[in-house]
């Protein structure tokens, strides 16, 4: 009787115990399929937060990369304008240079070997004259022609490279770098209320101009920038000789004149160089009103850009060598037509200069991808009825948000105030 009863007992706990092993398979699948649910949504999640912050990141550097743009152009815009300049005085010297051989074999026709020299050198004058003007008239077209100038294109360029920084551009750039780190995500830049719009603007204005004048007249070489001005004593008797206390009175001097200038209309270039005789004459009744400087013989002249800017240096010219200054006037080919002026600018807006936390250009990119990508249990129909896991909060996806910033920063040489709007 007694192993009888031991036996039916032992058989009562072996049912309790699969009972309970049951359950505890049952919790522990519960337990493993949530763990895996949750790893799925996770990793899908700082996956998507990573791509969120790439697809900024790329977009913002490309923004940045088209305001380099802008800056980088803007320098070439004023490196057009050198170059105009420079054609332009090229031109204006090879024509003084031109008549002053001229002028000199003239002269040295008395000695015939002096002669021979100056009619070689003339020739050669002439034929660098022809030369710098057809590279000139080059320059000229080829950089600043209204349709197809150079100047135009770098003004055009701007424009078109600012609408590819613009949000909704940007948003397809975000979304390009979602899509290539996963094919399940999906990301696009944030409105920013038209704040990249007005973080930039185009300066065009005669005003506006004024300061990308002062930026191109600074950076033209000496020779192109400077007053052409140099003064000569010759060893030769003037006519206040023994009338005058002042030395320099008894001589004659050679004085050359002359400069490269912007019109006011920003429109053109204009250069004139001259180079004349000059004599002291005895000035008033019978001469004793002293003695007076007056220009004698003009012996070069030359320009390029009729008519002239008039700025100090061609005014000097005018001044000290009238004769010389007109036949330069008269002898210069006048501006072809059809040329475009200084050009106009993109540029950082005023009010993104005032601090340097103004000069900054914020952009955000949200990314999200569907629950159901996860792979999750709920979402591999693993699980049926009471067993099904309701993945989430009941949100069908998952989002992430990233925020990338542009800012200016000063070039790294030496800066000036016109590098950036006052």
């Amino acid at each position: 009787m007694g192993s009888t009863t031991s036996n039916g007992s032992a058989r009562r706990q072996s049912g309790q115990a699969l009972v309970l092993g049951l359950l505890l398979i049952v919790i522990a699948s519960f337990l493993l399929l949530s763990v895996f649910s949750s790893g799925r949504v996770l990793a899908t999640r700082q996956s998507l937060s990573d791509t969120a912050d790439a697809a900024a990141l790329s977009a913002a550097t490309w923004r940045a990369r088209a305001l380099n743009y802008i800056a980088y152009t803007n320098r070439a815009i004023v490196a057009q304008e050198v170059a105009l300049a420079q054609a332009v005085t090229i031109a204006s010297w090879s024509r003084y240079f031109e008549s002053l051989a001229d002028n000199l074999e003239a002269v040295s026709s008395v000695y015939p070997p002096a002669a021979m020299v100056m009619s070689a050198v003339s020739a050669g004058a002439s034929a660098g004259r022809e030369s710098a003007e057809r590279a000139a008239q080059s320059e000229l077209a080829w950089r600043s022609d209204e349709q197809t100038g150079y100047k135009v294109w770098l003004e055009r360029s701007q424009s078109w490279l600012l609408h590819s920084a613009e949000v909704f551009a940007l948003g397809a750039i975000a979304n390009e770098v979602a899509r290539a780190s996963d094919p399940r995500f999906f990301a696009f830049a944030l409105g920013d209320g038209g704040a990249f719009s007005s973080f930039t603007r185009r300066y065009e204005s005669s005003e506006d101009r004024a300061r990308l004048r002062e930026v191109v007249l600074a950076s033209l070489d000496s020779f192109t920038g400077q007053n052409r001005s140099a003064d000569q004593r010759l060893p030769l008797p003037s006519s206040c000789v023994g009338r005058s206390a002042d030395l320099d009175k008894w001589t004659l001097w050679l004085k050359r004149r002359g400069g490269t200038g912007l019109h006011e209309s920003l429109e053109t270039w204009s250069a004139i160089d001259t180079l004349s005789l000059h004599d002291w004459s005895p000035g008033g009744f019978l001469g004793l009103g002293g003695c007076r400087d007056r220009e004698a013989i003009p012996l070069g002249w030359g320009g390029q850009g009729n008519p002239l800017a008039w700025n100090p240096a061609q005014t000097q010219s005018a001044q000290n060598n009238p004769t010389g200054t007109a036949l330069a006037t008269l002898s210069e080919a006048p501006q072809p037509s059809g040329l475009a002026g200084l050009a106009s600018i993109r540029d950082l807006h005023e009010q993104s200069t005032q601090s340097e936390s103004a000069a900054v250009s914020r952009l955000a990119v949200l990314a999200r991808a569907e629950l159901v990508d996860a792979r999750t249990a709920d979402s591999l129909g693993v699980g049926a009825e009471r067993l099904r896991l309701r993945d989430g909060s009941g949100s069908s996806r998952l989002w992430a948000l990233s925020a990338a910033e542009v800012y200016f920063s000063p070039p790294p040489e030496p800066s000036t105030p016109a590098q950036r709007p006052s």
